[in-house]
């Protein structure tokens, strides 16, 4: 029987298919055993010290566009006990609880109007234990989950926007070099570009996410891993992602270099989605007495890198891009009246180089006695 997820709040930029930062997802579709099964999201962000569980429940439809008859039954009471603790040594050395908080949602087909996630305030430790600890009292079943945090890392390449320039051009692949995150099982590469949207009346400035490559389980013997960028990659992803709108100018302004790092229950699934093994998704969950996933990530961005010339001619005339009325390196655009010009900065070329391998990703994280729940009954008397 097939079971349809209400949209799953996004934790992080830029993981695909799960998360993509305080967006929603709408078109994710879950297979699982007959009856309400609880589904946890929840993806520790070790750069912030908010953090987010996407609590709801599964259920059962012949057409996923039709809502269920009873609305309520997508999400669980308010009321939820919803905590985290972290483990050091086998020891609870912090514990904190969520309050539900309103979802601002996203365009898209959505079973009830009303939508809510779970929000505390803490910061995550990497490289240390965690505990996911659900109570629903509707249930009287404990929902719970384990993960290992994965740890600190940098990038090396590319750097020093203030004098560097990104050279993105179909016969020069730019390579992101970065140090090892230490449990990492999935590292994801792209830009955020930084952009105006000139009308008519008014100039907007924007920003788009552009993922690039999802790369797992890197093996070397150094703490360094380095991949190459397919630059048509980037203007393909532009391409589909931005709408053709005649009556407007775009203007490039800057990329921000983005690498993050997920574990590896957050690897397991994402490779195995992309891989599209269907079956084995249904059968990976890390999340006891429910499905879903407990995981964390780490995210490293260097801000303000401007695209070379020849980028930008390439974004403003180039086959792929051209429909999208960006400005060319003078900042006007042919065929437009001069009036509607726009300034750009100028910057030279840069060479950059080398690859790595891609290595498979091992099986599923087995259960340890990390698993065990101590604190169940502080849990229901809160």
């Amino acid at each position: 029987m097939r079971k349809t997820l209400p949209p799953l709040l996004a934790l992080v930029i830029f993981f695909s298919a799960i998360l993509a930062f305080s967006s929603c997802e709408t078109d994710i579709t879950v297979l699982a055993p007959a009856g309400t099964t609880p589904v946890v999201i929840c993806i520790l962000n070790q750069d912030s010290t908010t953090q987010y569980v996407r609590l709801s429940r599964s259920y059962a439809v012949t057409d996923a566009t039709i809502p269920p008859d009873s609305p309520d039954s997508i999400l669980f009471s308010k009321a939820t006990k919803v905590g985290v603790e972290e483990v050091i040594n086998g020891v609870v050395t912090n514990r904190s609880f969520f309050t539900p908080v309103e979802l601002i949602k996203d365009s898209g087909f959505f079973p009830r109007q009303e939508h809510w996630v779970y929000k505390a305030e803490f910061k995550v430790k990497p490289e240390t234990d965690y505990r996911l600890i659900i109570y629903p009292e509707e249930t009287d079943e404990i929902v719970y989950s384990t993960c290992y945090t994965v740890g600190d890392f940098e990038i090396v390449n590319p750097l020093y926007p203030e004098v560097r320039y990104i050279h993105m051009l179909p016969d020069h692949n730019l390579s992101f070099y970065w140090t090892r995150s230490l449990n990492a099982a999935i590292y994801q590469l792209g830009f955020v570009m930084h952009y105006l949207e000139i009308g008519p009346d008014k100039t907007i400035e924007k920003e788009i996410l552009i993922p690039l490559k999802s790369i797992f389980y890197l093996e070397t013997r150094e703490n360094l891993f380095s991949y190459p960028i397919n630059s048509a990659n980037f203007y393909n992803y532009l391409s589909e992602a931005l709408p053709s709108d005649p009556a407007l100018l775009r203007q490039c302004l800057s990329v921000d270099a983005v690498i993050i790092s997920g574990g590896e229950e957050l690897g397991y699934y994402m490779q195995l989605q992309e891989g599209g093994q269907t079956f084995s998704i249904i059968d990976y969950s890390n999340i006891k007495n429910g499905f879903g996933i407990f995981s964390s990530q780490v995210v490293r961005k260097i801000n303000g890198f401007r695209l070379t010339e020849q980028s930008i001619d390439t974004l403003a005339y180039g086959v792929v891009t051209k429909k999208l009325n960006f400005v060319d390196r003078t900042g006007s655009r042919r065929g437009v009246p001069s009036g509607a010009s726009v300034r750009q900065q100028k910057g030279p070329r840069v060479n950059l180089g080398t690859t790595a391998k891609r290595s498979p990703l091992p099986a599923p994280p087995r259960e340890d006695d990390r698993e065990g729940i101590s604190t169940i009954d502080s849990f229901k008397k809160k």
